[in-house]
């Protein structure tokens, strides 16, 4: 079969099955409209790595699968980080203070970060983690400048708050 005609038989599958999928993700990830849409990618990208194989029958199942699988792994992921936390919380003697104090931090700020929108999270990780100017990151986002100085100040404000909920959540906990 040619590559055009595989390509255009994934297409088809692609839009009949994604609404399907991202529902059944959304439910799975408790309501996380991103994650579930990012989640139904990976399956269905995980599907078009096999398409050769599994075309010919219904690759429906085979697809839901996958994302159920993907589903499972990212709550296994995220119970981990939360139990890791935890343990780090209550057991200073794990690690260093420095290395426990940056083990957290860097937790809080990745929990804080997935408070804002996709765009807002892309200008401050860009802004921030990679450095570059609020005229860069403009150009890389493809937004107007003055957009990008008011999404900046939004969502540090945002984060701002999201970064002293998790701080008074780790002093109740500790109580």
């Amino acid at each position: 079969m040619r590559r055009a005609q595989r390509d255009e038989q994934f297409r088809d599958f692609y839009f009949r099955e994604m609404p399907r999928l991202r529902r059944i993700a959304l439910l799975m990830v408790g309501g996380d409209g991103d994650r579930a849409e990012d989640l139904a990618h990976d399956a269905l990208l995980h599907a078009y790595r096999r398409w050769g194989r599994i075309r010919n029958e219904d690759p429906g199942p085979y697809v839901r699968t996958a994302l159920i699988n993907l589903c499972r792994n990212y709550h296994r992921r995220r119970g981990l980080e939360k139990r890791h936390l935890a343990e780090v919380r209550s057991n200073p003697d794990l690690a260093s203070p420095d290395e426990t104090r940056r083990a957290y931090d860097a937790l809080r700020v990745a929990h804080a970060l997935q408070v804002l929108s996709p765009v807002r999270r892309a200008t401050i990780v860009l802004r921030f983690y990679d450095d570059m100017t609020e005229a860069e990151v403009a150009r890389t986002l493809d937004r107007p400048l003055n957009t990008v100085k008011s999404d900046v100040r939004r969502a540090l404000s945002t984060l701002r708050e999201a970064l002293d909920d998790t701080r008074e959540e780790a002093s109740d906990a500790s109580r």
